[in-house]
């Protein structure tokens, strides 16, 4: 079994010199927007995770509320 993973890992179909995506350094445009996805996804899910505490918190709240009134009857 090692033999056959060492020759499908050695058959590389597509070589990394070929094609308009070849492996290389990136340019300064590549680089900026490559920092842009990177940091705006770390925003989105800041914000993301922001809101689902915020929801769970009042939902919790609503939770209590609603067992502290229903106690008192």
């Amino acid at each position: 079994m090692h033999d056959e993973l060492e020759l499908l890992r050695t058959a590389n179909p597509v070589p990394s010199t070929d094609g308009p995506w070849r492996d290389g350094p990136l340019d300064a445009d590549a680089e900026r927007a490559l920092n842009r996805l990177l940091h705006r996804d770390r925003i989105k899910r800041t914000g993301v995770l922001l809101i689902v505490r915020a929801e769970a918190t009042v939902l919790a709240l609503v939770g209590v509320l609603a067992l502290s009134l229903s106690a008192c009857r």
